[in-house]
């Protein structure tokens, strides 16, 4: 934690944006994966 608040405020803030971008992906997978999927098969021609 003595690291975390050495850090400037800046990569705090990036740091504490990562971590939440992660868990909302992790909550949304299905939504996610479904969105790559499609757009995969929407430049795929299919």
């Amino acid at each position: 934690m003595d690291k975390f608040k050495e850090l400037s405020p800046t990569a705090q803030g990036m740091i504490i944006i990562g971590i939440l971008l992660i868990i909302g992906i992790i909550l949304r997978w299905d939504e996610v994966s479904q969105g790559i999927i499609s757009g995969f098969k929407r430049y795929s021609g299919n």
